[in-house]
């Protein structure tokens, strides 16, 4: 038996499709509609037409972005990611994109996107990702967490650049998110610092909040890539956006 369709109030709960080539739009929002039946698809070749489907009060779950092999950087991309964080704010964006090279994940997680799609996935994959983000999760690639942990695991000789002085993070919060950036577990962390798990989840929520991350995973990279920028001498210019909230 077909599951029924959500609401929230009057409203329908809807997932949103923004892909400016037809054929692929219609191939991709009919996969949508069979695997999230509980859910009106709604599939637009521009976020200002996404805007104009008006006929029904709608509360967005998820907005999906395809990319195709566009950079995060193409303008299209940034301007589409902006328009629905001002037009539909709090509402998590995911990009399904036919590129899955890590330094393109990382870019995308500091923009506040809530999950990297890549469309060489098995369907029944992407889908299970669509469904954590549209639950309130985040979607990272295997390859990109590894080497977002890579960068900072070179050996003992190793020294981690540092992180902009502007973030007034403490020194027990620097200890906390160097762990933290290692895919350590707050249980872990707080037996390697001599710490209360209680005390590990304060820093952990101070360093979301001055990272301006959604959670310890976004947190991580955000770290990773501020200290590449620091490495290079560029931290003072460098900025990410808000973070859409729920």
């Amino acid at each position: 038996m077909p599951r029924r369709r959500a609401k929230l109030g009057t409203q329908l709960l809807s997932v949103g499709l923004i892909d400016p080539k037809a054929l692929t739009r219609q191939s991709i929002s009919e996969t949508l509609a069979k695997a999230l039946p509980e859910y009106v698809t709604i599939a637009v070749s521009s976020c200002e037409e996404l805007l104009e489907m008006r006929s029904k009060p709608r509360s967005w779950v998820l907005i999906i972005i395809h990319t195709r092999s566009a950079q995060l950087r193409d303008v299209w991309i940034q301007n589409t990611i902006e328009f629905v964080r001002q037009h539909l704010a709090g509402t998590p964006v995911a990009l399904l994109s036919d590129r899955d090279d890590v330094e393109n994940v990382l870019e995308a997680l500091t923009c506040g996107v809530r999950g990297f799609i890549s469309t060489s996935l098995e369907a029944e994959l992407a889908i299970a990702a669509f469904r954590l983000i549209g639950a309130g999760g985040t979607f990272i690639p295997t390859d990109a967490l590894h080497a977002a942990t890579a960068k900072t695991d070179t050996g003992s000789d190793y020294e981690r650049p540092s992180l902009p002085e502007e973030l007034e993070l403490t020194l027990r919060e620097l200890s906390v998110i160097d762990l933290m950036c290692e895919g350590k577990p707050n249980k872990v962390i707080a037996g390697k610092l001599d710490l209360q798990e209680s005390t590990v989840k304060v820093h952990v929520r101070n360093i979301l909040r001055k990272l301006n991350a959604a959670n310890r995973t976004q947190a991580a990279f955000v770290a990773n890539r501020l200290r590449g920028y620091q490495a290079e001498g560029n931290s003072a210019r460098y900025h990410w956006p808000d973070t859409p909230k729920r």
